[in-house]
Parts: structure tokens; C-alpha cells; sequence
């Protein structure tokens, strides 16, 4: 296979050497004209942008969830607001107030002539007619045509590069290009977060108020239920109460006591009636009563003070308890504002220059040797694939190997004109001599299929093909050189006799000619291999075989 194609390579070197000079000419030229006319600066500017907190917990959230980096999703918004035109339009007012006006920006070149009007007859064949924008319009679409943007995988690195024909302008656009962006995102953020830090600062205003309110009327119901220490005041009712049952519990243990002892005086004095131990028990047991009849009435009063209380604590609690949630809310507002400030300040930063665009020194577009060796390659291929298309679905004989798939044995390798003569000649004792390799396989070959078919034995050796009989004389003298070289004939031995018949087409009956091998020479892709069958023999009475090889002219 490798030497079949290696055949059909050398079959069309030619042709295909001519493609290649002509698209190496023809690169090389246009890359050489566009160097001076058209040339391309890129100049490259790198920015780093640090994640919000919002964007963190959306990694946070999204890590794990599906394939793809939450980083990259993140990193290709920011890249989708690079390309919009709002920032295209801040970059070219940075570059014409840099450029005070349009006097320093450059003037279309005659290769900007051209793709125009090629832009203008596009238009109008397609849409039937081109409709002119204004200048500014224009500048904006060419700044936006001369920015590409692309991000490091898995970061929030970006490169944003801009291009132009002049290195100096390249470097200016890639700069205010970045600029710009982070001065609009900085703008809308401020403005953004200007908004949403006036609504809280609304409600914390708010939330003041009502806490102010709430205070007020909390003073008022201490004011109006008397109440200046709540807690401390229901400590002192409930030591109060404390005491005043312990106090109730030791008058009912003494009045028992008492009465205990008139009961056993009484008894011991036969009723004792009148006698003053029993009128003074009497007078202390009645005072006892009286006493712990005040201090019940002193407890009921201050069970009925801790039942007031405990209805002041109830509405002081609900008071506290509003007072809480506002106080809660407020915290809240407050530490929302001050974070909204410290991200304020963290966003304007966030998205930094961390190495600004140069000018470049050589333009990265055209470059001519690059580009020469790039159309070598691909005038080859162009060539090249025609070819081998044609060659798989064609049916004619190109090379050894398409003679060998229909003739077997009898075919014999490729033969060209000119390849008797010496190739790169060797040094050997004192004179020069050899053969070119390709000459010596053939003739090798030749040989060991004349020896195998008993060729040698034959006097006669014919040679035709479907060549001009100028060509077939000089497939002739191969032959010639051939024979001579794979079996020379010793003095006494009569030589081979190599005639050149006339070509096939024109030989009227094979059985006339005397006994011999036949060479059939072939052109290369002029003849099928139905041809090709039908001669694989040849003559009616005395049929032979031809031996046949693709003869390169």
C-alpha cells in the first residue's frame, strides 16, 4: 500500500510541486503585501476579578451539583458584559478624549477601502441594499470587532486582547477597554448599591421611631400602673407575703397553745370561771385571733397587689417583648448597612488591572514564513486529495500496484524514461560507475520474472504498450538495459534480440510474431482495467502473456 501510494506521488510530483510553488508564491506575496499595507498588532491586557459573597455561596452551592466549574459560569458573565456594547461605547469615548477628538486616530488605509466596498456589495446582494450608519456607530462596531476575550479554566483570570494595525493603539484600546469595564461595573454598582443603602437606611429611620414611640408609652404605663422597679417591687411583695404566712402559721400554733392551756386551767379549776389566769388566757387568745385575722387580711392585700403585678409584669413584658423585635430589627438594618458600605468599598475593587497592555513590537498577523510553510502544506494537500479520491473510485492503471491486483506475477514494476542512465555516481578504483537504485530493483525484478517464466530461453523479446512507438522505442531501450544487465550473453552466445513493435492498437495478429516475451508498457491513468483483462493474453493459435508495466513518460 505505502508503495502504491508512494507511486501515485510520483506519478503527480509534478503537478503536485507546481501547486506547491504557486501557493508558497501566493501566500508569501499576499502575506508580504498585507505586512505592509495591513498589518495586525495584538496587545494583551490581564485582569483579575475577586468573587462577591454572593458569587462564593453560589460556588458554594453549586460545587458538586453538575459538571461544570461554577468559577467558569461566573468568569463567562463577566466576559458576556466585556462584549456589550455599553462598554464598547465608554472605551471609545476614554479613546477620543485621549486622542483629543478624532484628529489623532487613523485614517482608513486602502485595505479598509476594499473590505468596505467587498461589505457594501455583500449587503446589497443580500438585503437588497446597504444602509449607511453613522461614524460613531461605526467606531463602536470596529471596537467591538477588535476585542477577543478568553478566561483561564477554573479561575476568574481574564485576558482581553485588543488588535489593531498600529501597536501604539492596539496597546491605547486594550487599556481603555478594561478601563472601561471596570468603571461601568464600579458605576452601576454604586449606583445599585446607592438605592438599595437609602431603602435601609429608611428603615432603620423607621425602626428608630418606633422604638422612641415604644419607649414613651412604656414610661407612660410605669407612670399611670405606679410601677418604678418592677422586679425589685414583686422581691419585696413576695418577702412580704413570706413573712406574713410564717407569721400566720406561728399565731395559729401559739393560739392553739393557748387555747390548749385554757381548756386544761378551766378543768383544773372546775370551770374556772371568773378567776383572772383564765380572764388573762381569754384576753390573749382573743388578741391572738384579732392579730392573725389582720395579718390574713395583710395577706390577701398583698396576694392581691402580686396578682396586680403579675398583670403590670404581663403588660411590661408585651411592651419588652415589641421592644426586642424592633431592637432585633434595628441590629439587623445596621449591620446591613455596614456591610453594604465595607462591600461597596470591596466592589470597587474587585474587578483590578493586574498587567497592563504594551505596545507590541512585531504584528501577529500576517506572519509570512509561518504562512509560506502553511501553503506549502496545504497546496499539497489540495493536490493530494483529488487524487487519492480519484484514485479510490477510478478504475484506470496508475501504478505497479493497480497492475499487480489484476496481472499477478506478470506484472513489472514502474518504469520512467531516462532511469538507464547512472544515478549519483561512486568512487571506485580510480573510475566512476553505477546504476540508479531505482534502474537496478527494476532490472532485478525484470530478471527474476524472465527466469521464473523460462523467458531467458526464449531469442525474441518484443516491447509495445499503448504508447506512441516514439515512447515505446525508448521503453525499448530500458528493456535494452535491463536484459543486458540481469543476463549478459557470453561472446560466443547470439545476443537478444529486442524489437519495438508498433503499439497495440496497431498489431494485427500476435501469432505472427516469432516466440518470445512480450513487454507491454502502460501510460499512467489512461488505461482501465477492462482494457487491461482483455490483454492479459494475447494471439490466437499460439497465446502469450504479456508482461506489463505502468511506463512513466
Amino acid at each position: 500500500m505505502l508503495d502504491h501510494y508512494r507511486d501515485l506521488i510520483r506519478l503527480y510530483q509534478r503537478t503536485i510541486i507546481v501547486s506547491m510553488i504557486c501557493a508558497a508564491a501566493l501566500a508569501w506575496t499576499a502575506s508580504t503585501l498585507l505586512l505592509k499595507t495591513s498589518p495586525v498588532y495584538k496587545s494583551t491586557v490581564t485582569l483579575n476579578m475577586q468573587p462577591s459573597e454572593e458569587e462564593l455561596a453560589f460556588n458554594r452551592t453549586f460545587m458538586g451539583v453538575s459538571q461544570f466549574n461554577p468559577a467558569t459560569i461566573i468568569t463567562q458573565t463577566h466576559i458576556e458584559v466585556l462584549l456589550s456594547r455599553p462598554v464598547a461605547e465608554r472605551t471609545l469615548d476614554i479613546l477620543l478624549s485621549q486622542a483629543d477628538g478624532q484628529n489623532d486616530l487613523p485614517e482608513p488605509g486602502l485595505f479598509d477601502a476594499i473590505k468596505g466596498f467587498l461589505w457594501r456589495s455583500y449587503a446589497t446582494l443580500n438585503y437588497g441594499a446597504f444602509k449607511q450608519v453613522d461614524e460613531r456607530d461605526q467606531l463602536i462596531n470596529l471596537v467591538r470587532e477588535s476585542i477577543e476575550v478568553e478566561f483561564v479554566e477554573g479561575s476568574y483570570i481574564l485576558t482581553l486582547t485588543a488588535k489593531s494595525e498600529f501597536p501604539g493603539l492596539a496597546a491605547r484600546m486594550a487599556n481603555a477597554y478594561a478601563n472601561a469595564y471596570i468603571n461601568l461595573t464600579r458605576a452601576e454598582f454604586s449606583s445599585g448599591a446607592t438605592d438599595l443603602a437609602d431603602v435601609v437606611r429608611r428603615l432603620k429611620t423607621e425602626r428608630e421611631g418606633e422604638i422612641e414611640d415604644l419607649l414613651a408609652e412604656r414610661e407612660r404605663v410605669r407612670e399611670a400602673l405606679k410601677i418604678n422597679d418592677l422586679w425589685q417591687e414583686a422581691d419585696v411583695l413576695l418577702l412580704s407575703r413570706q413573712e406574713t404566712q410564717n407569721a400566720i402559721d406561728e399565731d395559729m400554733l401559739e393560739l392553739a397553745l393557748r387555747e390548749s392551756e385554757l381548756a386544761k386551767l378551766k378543768e383544773q379549776l372546775g370551770g374556772g370561771e371568773g378567776s383572772t389566769p383564765v380572764a388573762r388566757l381569754e384576753e390573749e387568745i382573743k388578741n391572738r385571733k384579732d392579730r392573725l385575722q389582720l395579718r390574713r387580711d395583710t395577706l390577701r392585700r398583698i396576694d392581691n397587689q402580686l396578682a396586680d403585678q403579675a398583670e403590670k409584669e404581663r403588660e411590661l413584658s408585651r411592651l419588652e417583648t415589641r421592644y426586642g423585635a424592633l431592637q432585633m430589627d434595628l441590629d439587623e438594618l445596621r449591620d446591613r448597612l455596614v456591610n453594604m458600605e465595607m462591600s461597596e468599598a470591596t466592589i470597587l475593587s474587585q474587578v483590578q488591572v493586574i498587567n497592563p497592555a504594551v505596545p507590541p513590537v512585531y504584528p501577529s498577523f500576517p506572519k509570512v514564513l509561518v504562512n509560506t510553510v502553511v501553503a506549502v502544506i496545504v497546496g499539497a494537500l489540495v493536490v493530494l486529495m483529488p487524487i487519492i479520491l480519484i484514485d479510490v473510485v477510478g478504475m484506470r492503471m496508475r501504478t505497479y500496484s493497480d497492475l499487480q491486483s489484476v496481472l499477478g506475477g506478470h506484472a513489472l514494476p514502474s518504469a520512467r524514461r531516462g532511469m538507464e542512465q547512472p544515478g549519483l555516481a561512486r568512487w571506485r578504483k580510480g573510475r566512476l560507475s553505477g546504476l540508479s537504485r531505482e534502474f537496478r530493483a527494476f532490472a532485478e525484478q525484470f530478471g527474476r520474472r524472465m527466469s521464473a517464466d523460462d523467458g531467458w530461453t526464449k531469442e525474441h523479446i518484443f516491447v509495445t504498450g499503448f504508447l506512441p512507438y516514439e515512447e515505446i522505442k525508448r521503453l525499448r531501450d530500458v528493456v535494452a538495459m535491463a536484459v543486458e544487465h540481469s543476463n549478459p550473453r557470453r561472446r560466443d552466445e547470439n545476443p537478444y534480440v529486442i524489437t519495438a513493435i508498433a503499439p497495440v492498437a496497431s498489431v494485427k495478429d500476435w501469432d505472427e510474431l516469432p516466440d518470445g516475451p512480450i513487454i507491454l508498457g502502460v501510460p499512467p491513468a489512461q488505461v482501465d482495467a477492462l482494457e487491461i483483462r482483455e490483454m492479459q493474453t494475447v494471439g490466437t493459435d499460439h497465446p502469450r502473456q504479456p508482461y506489463m508495466l505502468i511506463w512513466n513518460q
